[in-house]
């Protein structure tokens, strides 16, 4: 592993890209997930009212993410058999898993129908911090979305290339703040602990987990924090990405004058 090598990892959801409850393609995902369902079950003779589908989407996403403050989590195609079997006991069984596969398939697609915003400027901003050098990683707790959608979605905007290794908790398996998610991230980054800086939003799943491995740390303030208690304080705070490229040149510098 090359000590001098320098990497950056983000968080995504409200740190490189942005959604809030009320914005209309958030609204318009979640009616159409909804509909996907109800749909896909009356096909095999199943009748359910959207509304108890749509509560049943609304229980299993606040399970995901209480699972994430936690370390844990599951393959995309687990979380909606999971779905299924608590709307419909024994469907797949009797259906069979390539329905399931049908149904998660219907589910993925309206993430790219209904994206959420990519943050004005975060092109920019990956593209300085890879110009000058640093392995770029992504590590995103995830739930309903696949990682092959948000890879897709990602070239479609033109972000992918910038980074070197994209994690995703619903493809690993763990999540944020667990070290395992941010320890396999940089060892793929081929950098070390102390040579790493993690942007992201959360407190506790961003800036603890990171801090407890000994990478630095960049709060993004604006975003969304955790319900459960930080465990370490950042080394920077930011109100917007946009403000990233600058701290960097500080953490770089700060990393040369130590190795000095």
């Amino acid at each position: 592993m090359g000590n001098s090598a320098t990497g950056i990892t983000f968080d995504l959801w409200q740190t490189l890209i942005f959604e809030v409850d009320g914005y209309p393609n958030s609204k318009a995902r979640r009616t159409a997930r909804t509909e996907r369902v109800v749909s896909e079950l009356a096909s095999h003779g199943v009748d359910l009212d959207p509304e108890t589908v749509r509560q049943a989407f609304t229980d299993l996403s606040a399970e995901i993410t209480s699972g994430h403050d936690h370390g844990h989590d599951r393959q995309f195609e687990s979380w909606v058999s999971i779905l299924i079997e608590r709307l419909v006991p024994g469907f797949e069984e009797r259906a069979g898993a390539s329905v399931i596969a049908r149904i998660a398939e219907q589910i993925d697609m309206t993430f790219v129908e209904s994206p959420p915003l990519l943050i004005d400027g975060c092109a920019q901003v990956l593209d300085e911090l890879s110009f000058e050098g640093h392995k770029i990683g992504l590590i995103s707790n995830t739930g309903l979305t696949s990682p092959e959608m948000y890879r897709s979605w990602f070239a479609d905007i033109g972000i992918l290339d910038y980074f070197d290794f994209l994690a995703f908790s619903n493809q690993q398996e763990i999540s944020k703040p667990e070290a395992r998610i941010f320890t396999a991230t940089i060892e793929e980054l081929e950098v070390v602990p102390e040579r790493a800086l993690h942007v992201g939003d959360n407190l506790h799943t961003d800036i603890g987990g990171a801090a407890a491995i000994g990478m630095s740390t960049a709060w993004v303030k604006c975003g969304i924090s955790s319900p459960v208690e930080p465990m370490a304080e950042p080394d920077y705070i930011i109100e917007s990405i946009l403000e990233l490229t600058e701290i960097a040149r500080k953490w770089s510098g700060k990393l040369a004058n130590q190795a000095g």
